[in-house]
């Protein structure tokens, strides 16, 4: 102590203006364990509402269910935390057993919503309308009926995406700048052969892997076996049935007979014909193109709507317990038994040690809260 006042003499101060500050004073105080309980007595806890909120969680560091609670992963570990904590302030535990039964309320409550959660999911099931299927596997069907073909329709995603590909792909192979334009030249009728040639190969390229396996009406491949004639002739007003729809790959089709013995033309007349006919087919398949987009974007759209819709309807229809009326109710009697019983075995407990006695008795009154709840934990 002589030490501690010899070391601090330097360091004196005036305290408060008059009176000299005491280091061996200060030193005895802070030595003295019976002033450190005469100041802690003092103390009312926390004043700021930080220092209340921070307060208030130290009240579950103990907590078995504070941060692990028995709960389903659709339900969310925050609210039942502050569930917990509201009910440690409202009944300020002591002991393990006042401990266990404040989270066996909170978890009977839990349980509560649980069920309450159920009861609404298997009601939204009954009386919730189903959620419409796409309105594009109609218009667009992915599958032609079962009665006239098995194979993919012209709907299909992959006949879709074939197609854009290489309508894509021959326009690109016969621009309208590709045209000869040389008619005056000497060499226009080599200029005309060596175009029509590409030109050709690129349709029958065309022919031979556009999807028409899908497109209503074609006849089918049995039918060239059995009767050749009788093919052709159907399979010829197939592709004029499709011209009227301006179809590109009838367009084509006509398209390459016309150019198979075209000879130069040799009036201005004639070449403003081939070439308004050569700008027209590939005003056709730039127009399919963009109708290829159009029906792509409306069948993801609704699948999209689809899904949503079905994600939303099933997080209103799941259910987290059996889905059965006479086992929720079993269950939510056993639920509100088993949350009465708690609260009321709390409450009797409480009662029993704020009125228990003196602290000369603590260790008796200890003895009896102890005897009390095993026989009424004896009687569940």
């Amino acid at each position: 102590m002589d030490r501690l006042a010899k070391t601090l003499k330097p360091l004196s101060v005036e305290y408060r203006g008059s009176e000299s500050f005491n280091l061996g004073r200060f030193a005895d105080m802070v030595a003295s364990p019976e002033v450190c309980r005469m100041n802690g007595a003092k103390s009312k806890g926390a004043v700021t509402e930080r220092g209340k909120a921070i307060a208030s969680r130290n009240a579950t560091k103990h907590g078995l269910l504070a941060e692990k609670p028995p709960i389903l992963v659709s339900e969310d570990l925050e609210t039942f935390q502050g569930l917990m904590q509201n009910l440690v302030d409202q009944y300020q535990p002591t002991g393990a057993v006042e401990w266990h039964l404040v989270q066996t309320i909170a978890m009977c409550i839990q349980r509560q919503n649980r069920l309450w959660v159920a009861e609404a999911a298997i009601g939204n099931a009954q009386l919730l309308p189903p959620v419409a299927k796409p309105s594009t596997d109609e218009t667009y069907p992915l599958l032609k009926p079962t009665e006239q073909d098995e194979r993919w329709s012209v709907f299909h995603p992959h006949n879709l995406r074939r197609e854009r590909k290489l309508l894509t792909w021959f326009i690109e192979r016969n621009q309208r700048e590709h045209f000869p334009t040389e008619r005056r030249s000497r060499y226009f009728a080599d200029i005309w052969k060596d175009w029509i040639e590409s030109t050709l190969q690129d349709l029958n390229q065309f022919k031979n892997e556009y999807p028409t396996d899908g497109i209503p009406g074609k006849p089918g491949d049995t039918l060239a076996l059995i009767d050749q004639e009788q093919f052709s002739s159907r399979y010829l007003s197939w592709l004029r049935d499709l011209c009227k729809m301006q179809h590109p790959f009838a367009e084509c089709w006509f398209y390459g007979i016309t150019l198979k013995n075209a000879a130069p033309p040799k009036t201005k007349g004639l070449w403003d014909y081939y070439a308004q006919t050569h700008t027209t087919i590939l005003e056709t398949c730039q127009k399919r193109i963009e109708q290829i987009e159009q029906i792509e974007q409306k069948i993801q759209q609704e699948r999209d709507r689809y899904q949503s819709e079905l994600i939303a309807r099933q997080a209103l229809t799941a259910s987290p317990i059996p889905q059965s009326i006479a086992l929720l109710s079993r269950y939510e009697s056993h639920i509100a038994k088993q949350l009465e019983q708690a609260i009321r075995q709390l409450q009797n407990l409480q009662k029993e040690r704020q009125h228990g006695g003196s602290m000369g008795s603590f260790g008796q009154n200890s003895d009896r809260h102890a005897a009390s709840a095993t026989a009424s934990f004896t009687s569940q």
